[in-house]
């Protein structure tokens, strides 16, 4: 009971400390007690993240988010931000602004690299099945695995308190810090610092989206799954001594290009990035007791 108390109280901090415990103390644990049991047992995956060593540590954030959401809400709560997700007829053209936006930032940025529009064209036209394939990895591996507890859970319990654009800025630090073990191992091989900076309006798109959306976690799973899905598809037909990827992909022309679109997102959103209490409701999101209303004034809003 207490346990619960303390969750009620700091559900945030609960979820962060979870988040950190489930995917950097549980996942190597788990890791190598599935290699005792099983010695032979492997699969790699590795256009598409999938791979048995970091699959627990990839879903720590929506486990996170699951636990912390049953504790506060119970089972009621949790449909209640499943039932979000449905996908309804204005929900179609975020799907494919999230399906298309990450293939054109990518094309553009290998053209403006030297590539020739029609070359990218004519890879995605004849490997477009292995193309969905990396996509539906990612799907696994990181939209399904990381949005419920990112934009989820974690982005609608800041605005409670905080505002849009503060929100999404305390999620890119939280987000940052989770991503450094494997930064710093050099497992995702890639330049720490371009890294950081392209991932703040990479998460400012996020929630746009997730707000455009009407707070659809599907929308946010598929953009998170074809951003990510971008650079092993087509690094996997453009090597580097082609467009060389210093000091990350497609040298720092991917990383500009996505700051210019956050900005036009700010700038044009007044820094609301999309969001508006009255098409996105917190009370009937989380389905929020009496009590909780009387402590979060956002939450008895209604407008």
């Amino acid at each position: 009971m207490a346990k619960i108390k303390l969750i009620k109280k700091y559900p945030i901090l609960a979820f962060v400390v979870l988040t950190f415990f489930i995917s950097h103390v549980l996942n190597p644990i788990s890791v190598e007690l599935l290699h005792i049991l099983f010695p032979n047992f492997s699969f790699n995956f590795s256009e598409a993240g999938l791979n048995e060593r970091s699959l627990i540590n990839q879903y720590g954030p929506s486990i996170a988010a699951l636990i912390i959401t049953l504790s506060l809400y119970g089972i009621k709560g949790v449909k209640s931000m499943l039932r979000f997700s449905r996908i309804r007829g204005g929900t179609i053209i975020w799907l494919i602004t999230s399906l298309a936006l990450p293939l054109l930032m990518i094309i553009l940025s290998y053209y403006l690299a030297g590539i020739s529009l029609l070359t990218l064209l004519i890879i995605l036209q004849n490997n477009c099945s292995f193309y969905l394939l990396i996509i539906a990895g990612f799907i696994l591996s990181a939209g399904l695995a990381e949005e419920f507890g990112w934009r989820g859970f974690l982005l609608p319990q800041l605005l409670k308190k905080q505002k849009p654009l503060a929100a999404t800025f305390i999620i890119f630090v939280i987000v940052g810090l989770w991503h450094f073990p494997a930064l710093l191992a050099g497992w995702k091989g890639e330049p720490i610092l371009p890294w950081l900076i392209l991932l703040l309006p990479i998460m400012m798109v996020h929630s746009w989206l997730f707000f455009k959306s009407r707070a659809n976690l599907w929308v946010v799973v598929l953009f998170h799954a074809c951003f990510d899905a971008q650079y092993s598809f087509f690094s996997h037909y453009i090597p580097d001594n082609i467009v060389p990827n210093i000091p990350f992909h497609q040298g720092w022309t991917h990383v500009i290009l996505y700051c210019l679109l956050a900005f036009v997102i700010v700038i044009t959103t007044k820094g609301s990035l999309g969001y508006n209490n009255s098409r996105f409701s917190l009370v009937d999101y989380f389905e929020a007791d009496t009590h909780e209303k009387a402590d979060h004034p956002l939450l008895s809003a209604r407008t």
